[in-house]
């Protein structure tokens, strides 16, 4: 039997819809973690059983909204917009946080920190991932960096071959917090302070 045409044109955009709240469902079910799933969390929990030292960097749990800016070689900035992300790991003894956003050429950019206190050797363990470059990068341990907190802000100091590195978190209240990496390139003896600069608000 042959259907009206009104009707066959009805079939086929119930058909078509159905087909698109698939679509979108199992996108969002990819995309948003399935919070009855408790081996799922969003920024993590820290362990009771974590020592204080780590909450030095607890301000950066969360989603954060930034704009940042770098000095380029003549002078100018290049700004672009940026995304941190804060998260408790590993059973909840470390903090790995990432930053979103653009390199002054406009090519997109991802990188990791990954925090940790080691009380046992009384030392701070803290590596940058730099996805975007594929390298990691050590910044403290036992045996180079610095780790300094003075109230609620935070600066982290190491060093490369030709190339010494100061990183601040001025984080004044809960909801706001500025990051500024100083360069050295003669042992600490001259600074080219606030090479990068990023502002950020709190999101979640």
């Amino acid at each position: 039997m042959t259907l009206p045409y009104a009707r066959i044109y009805k079939l086929y955009y119930m058909t078509r819809c159905v087909a698109l709240l698939v679509m979108i469902n199992s996108v969002v079910a990819q995309e948003t973690p399935q919070m009855n799933d408790p081996s799922k969390t969003t920024y993590g929990e820290i362990s009771p059983d974590a020592p204080d030292e780590l909450r030095a960097f607890s301000f950066l749990i969360g989603k954060w909204d930034g704009k940042g800016r770098t000095r380029l070689e003549d002078g100018s900035f290049a700004e672009y917009p940026v995304t941190w992300i804060g998260r408790y790991i590993l059973d909840g003894m470390a903090i790995a946080d990432e930053a979103h956003g653009n390199g002054p050429d406009g090519s997109p950019y991802l990188g990791i920190s990954l925090r940790q206190y080691d009380p046992d050797r009384k030392t701070w363990i803290i590596e940058f991932l730099n996805v975007t470059g594929s390298f990691i990068r050590k910044q403290v341990n036992g045996s180079t960096g610095v780790v300094s907190v003075t109230g609620r802000n935070v600066t982290i100091a190491s060093e490369s071959p030709g190339i010494t590195i100061r990183e601040h978190y001025l984080s004044p209240d809960r909801d706001n917090f500025t990051y500024q990496l100083d360069v050295s390139n003669d042992g600490g003896k001259n600074w080219n302070e606030g090479q990068i600069e990023m502002d950020f608000r709190r999101l979640e």
